[in-house]
């Protein structure tokens, strides 16, 4: 029988180990699937493509809540990665088959499959580690997802060079099925399995958006999260017409993608380990008003400057604050709130308008593209910058008034409204 301290141990172990492989495939998977689509469709297509991808995810979150309810967490993620595997190999014999609509099937895959692997890692993170575990150790996970993501990024430009991006394509099938692999046996050494919801909290769309409706600062932090991914996916959207300009070989491009990607893994791995010294010294607030401040300045430069290592910087800057600090930070606006609005408001938010949020910005670049306008895409950047910075001075204005400095800094964890019995010993005890 194991000590509680083992299990403990044993689950950060494989947490760690399921991180780096998670995002080893997933780093491979992407600069390849995306340099095949640019070659097949251009990045005027992009915007087409990100709309897309919002409704194939909302069809997979529907499935995946049927589900998740019914199912060990750890063997759910086995089960997907095994699934995803197989239909990355049925995409590259259709793409070897010349079938229409492959690169957009791979593109497609590629962005929803990650998602729904990674909601299961943290669904299975939050159930079994207690908060004071989690400060600590979910920063050792994203050190450990940058590790693989870096190794990722890198092997798929050197393999793309050696043997073709479309052969670089069967190296995510095998990486996926170490995730299945190792999932069986974890699943019964970690020792948790479905974790039920009780009936008086399962929650609907319409109870989500009454929540959202009372709630003035949610749909604050809604509108905040929303012009956060608008302007990631311009960003994302002038980078990518650059870097299609500049390597027009699809080989030298995938390798150059590689390689930014492994720039901003590197990147991100080193504000993984240093996000909590750094909301102590500089705390949320600061935080929050700083990071478009840093990202609309690497945005004029590109303007006064509009060279590939400009549009480079910007798209690391945004995608590696996106995905620590202002992650962290985000995370953090919702402690004050009451528990409806961590979980039923907060599913709107975080589910919902990341994605909605990235097709209405498609929307928008295709309307530019089809007027001939898409070179206002930088300017239309820097003005949607300067609303983040005034949408977040009103959100952290009511943050400081739900949470002084003091508490913010000194607190060692926030108290959950309305939670049951069962699961006060996992979340709330020190």
């Amino acid at each position: 029988m194991r000590t509680d301290a083992q299990l403990k141990n044993i689950r950060i172990a494989g947490m760690c180990f399921l991180a780096f492989f998670l995002m080893l495939a997933y780093s491979v998977a992407r600069p390849v699937t995306e340099s095949l689509f640019l070659m097949a469709h251009t990045s005027r297509s992009l915007p087409r493509i990100w709309i897309l991808v919002p409704l194939c995810m909302l069809c997979a979150v529907a499935l995946y809540n049927k589900v998740v309810v019914r199912n060990d967490l750890m063997r759910l993620f086995g089960s997907i990665s095994a699934i995803s595997a197989i239909l990355f190999v049925l995409l590259i014999l259709a793409l070897k088959a010349n079938i229409p609509g492959v690169y957009y099937a791979l593109y497609i895959l590629k962005d929803v499959y990650v998602v729904v692997l990674a909601e299961i890692y943290y669904s299975y993170s939050n159930s079994v580690f207690k908060i004071k575990t989690a400060r600590w150790v979910y920063g050792f996970f994203g050190v450990f997802g940058s590790m693989g993501a870096i190794a990722g990024n890198l092997a798929a430009g050197f393999l793309a060079q050696r043997f073709g991006s479309v052969n670089t394509l069967w190296v995510i099938p095998p990486l996926l099925m170490i995730g299945w692999l190792f999932c069986v046996p974890f699943s019964r050494i970690a020792g948790i399995h479905r974790v039920d919801v009780a009936d008086g909290n399962r929650a609907n769309i319409s109870e989500a958006v009454r929540v959202m409706r009372k709630s003035s600062y949610l749909s604050l932090v809604l509108i905040l999260i929303a012009l956060v991914q608008i302007v990631i996916t311009l960003v994302d959207f002038e980078y990518n017409t650059v870097i299609e300009r500049v390597y027009s070989n699809v080989d030298a491009r995938t390798a150059m993608i590689g390689k930014i990607y492994a720039i901003m893994s590197f990147g991100i791995l080193v504000l993984h380990s240093l996000t909590g010294p750094i909301l102590k010294l500089v705390t949320v607030p600061g935080v929050l008003l700083a990071i478009p401040l840093i990202l609309g300045t690497s945005t004029g430069i590109f303007v006064l400057v509009p060279v590939f290592a400009t549009v480079a910087i910007m798209k690391v800057t945004s995608k590696c604050f996106d995905y620590t600090l202002f992650r962290a930070s985000k995370e953090i606006l919702y402690i004050p709130l009451s528990y409806e609005e961590k979980t039923q408001g907060k599913s709107i938010v975080d589910m919902l308008t990341y994605r909605v949020a990235k097709g209405g910005a498609s929307l928008l670049l295709l309307g530019l593209i089809a007027i001939g306008a898409d070179s206002l895409a930088t300017v239309m950047t820097l003005a949607l910058i300067a609303g983040w910075f005034i949408i977040t001075i009103m959100v952290v204005s009511r943050f400081r008034k739900k949470v002084g400095r003091e508490k913010e800094v000194v607190s060692d964890q926030p108290r959950i409204e309305r939670m049951e019995p069962e699961y006060e010993t996992e979340y709330v005890e020190a």
